[in-house]
């Protein structure tokens, strides 16, 4: 009787053991994973790029850690050019999109900003070489300056000219990296407007001596954007997940990858 009892209690132990294993599991299993559309660029070295074929680049390593980070979330990524990045934010065809945004009244109303920033974006004029530098755009008078359109650059310049017409000429476009050097040192225009460690790159890749200014014309950081539906649960989730890697160096580590310097804010 004696071994029995032994024999019963053993089996009922191990019964109680799979049955919690068991709880366990299903609990893992049924853990839902949302799926968000993400935006990212894929013309814009070397911030979202095409490498084979596979998206790299800066602000693409940028959200695949924070994908990383939320394990309740999987991305979904699109990539597109700026205009049309927008574009896809503002119809809910993507929730969170990273494209090095700046700050700006029109996009503050439509969109919802991140809290932390992960580039510096302080605005200079960008002269050739054999040209004096400039420091505000007065320095600019009667010159022609290129400005990305639908940029923080344009929008700078669209408000210089609003309030001062005539102070000088504007032209707006989507000039790839090549085109706005070329249009520098070929005399095309006269200036543009980007932030020093674009410069920096432009003159590691072209050997040029583009010049900045003492000072920017505009002090600003780059965040990731939320359309204004985005879920206020994941917003928190990707704005602590920024934080973290802020904290941690990771942000600081992929700058000096794939802008070649420290350019995270301070």
């Amino acid at each position: 009787m004696q071994k029995k009892f032994k024999l019963i209690a053993l089996s009922t132990m191990f019964l109680g053991t799979i049955l919690v294993l068991a709880g366990c599991g299903s609990s893992s299993a049924d853990k839902k994973v949302t799926t968000v559309s993400v935006g990212v660029p894929n013309d814009g070295y070397p911030f979202g790029y095409m490498k084979g074929k596979k998206l790299d680049g800066y602000d693409v390593s940028v959200v695949k850690a924070v994908d990383k980070k939320l394990k309740n979330y999987q991305f979904k990524y699109q990539a597109s050019d700026f205009p049309t990045a927008l574009s896809n934010l503002g119809s809910n065809k993507v929730t969170l999109s990273a494209d090095e945004y700046e700050k700006n009244a029109e996009r503050q109303k439509k969109f919802l900003y991140s809290t932390v920033g992960y580039s510096v974006w302080d605005t200079y004029i960008v002269t050739p070489a054999k040209a004096k530098t400039a420091s505000s755009f007065a320095d600019m008078k009667g010159k022609k300056i290129y400005a990305q359109t639908s940029t923080n650059q344009a929008a700078a310049a669209q408000a210089y000219l609003k309030a001062h017409p005539g102070a000088f000429h504007a032209i707006y476009g989507n000039y790839t990296t090549e085109q706005i050097v070329q249009a520098l040192t070929s005399g095309q225009v006269d200036a543009t407007l980007a932030p020093k460690y674009q410069v920096d790159s432009w003159n590691r890749s072209f050997h040029k001596g583009l010049k900045i200014g003492s000072k920017p014309i505009h002090k600003s950081d780059a965040y990731l954007l939320f359309n204004k539906s985005a879920n206020k649960q994941f917003v928190s989730s990707v704005n602590k997940a920024m934080g973290e890697l802020k904290k941690d160096g990771t942000l600081v580590k992929l700058s000096n990858q794939y802008l070649k310097g420290d350019y995270v804010p301070k």
